[in-house]
């Protein structure tokens, strides 16, 4: 029985492209979300750089004055500041997820206005930084189908059913056990109900059971 589920939870997905995990195969008969890190110390960093660069860049424009040729720069940290705004009013919210790529990337554009040493280097590595943050962000989602289990971390992680000893889900804490001794244990992004959680492991005790016969 197919057995639709809210996106952050386990999602049964039958032949449908899945829509929000970034892989390569769209067809997973199951996909979780694990629970997320804490990403205080990243979003710390990210505004301290917003703050580095806003700094020089609105002196730089005190310094040389605002006229008719340049005014468009204001653009630049109106759009940081705006969108800076508008993630720490929504980060409440369970479902939004505060990401500061778009204002590191039009960070790294306003270095390139500014006339000091080194500054267009500056640029290219807040750009970097921006890209590094996205991936950073990624969201820890495991795929499984018939034909094995993908996890969706950069690099993409894929594993075969013979390379796995067990699959387990019991009370939202989530257990895939590799036969080379290593262990991924985590709690579930949401709470599952117990008939999806014993459907779950049915289908992945099926799969196990397949590579004993055939192996």
């Amino acid at each position: 029985m197919i057995l639709a589920v809210a996106l952050s939870h386990i999602r049964l997905k039958g032949n449908a492209k899945h829509d929000t995990i970034r892989m390569a195969n769209p067809k997973y008969d199951y996909v979780i979300t694990l629970k997320e890190p804490s990403y205080r110390w990243v979003d710390g960093i990210s505004q301290i750089l917003l703050v580095l660069f806003l700094l020089p860049f609105l002196y730089y424009l005190l310094q040389t004055g605002i006229n008719g040729q340049n005014a468009w720069l204001l653009v630049i940290p109106a759009i940081i500041i705006g969108l800076w705004l508008y993630g720490y009013v929504r980060r409440a919210e369970p479902e939004f997820q505060v990401y500061y790529r778009v204002e590191l990337l039009v960070s790294a554009l306003g270095w390139f206005f500014l006339p000091l040493p080194f500054s267009k280097y500056i640029g290219w590595a807040y750009a970097l930084l921006a890209f590094v943050e996205r991936y950073v962000k990624f969201p820890d989602e495991i795929g499984f189908s018939a034909e094995g289990v993908v996890r969706n971390t950069f690099p993409r992680k894929t594993y075969q059913w013979y390379e796995i000893d067990n699959v387990v889900l019991r009370d939202n804490l989530f257990t895939l056990d590799l036969r080379n001794n290593r262990v991924i244990q985590k709690e579930l992004d949401i709470a599952v109900d117990k008939k999806t959680e014993q459907e779950f492991n049915e289908f992945c005790t099926r799969q196990l059971h397949f590579k004993v016969v055939s192996g």
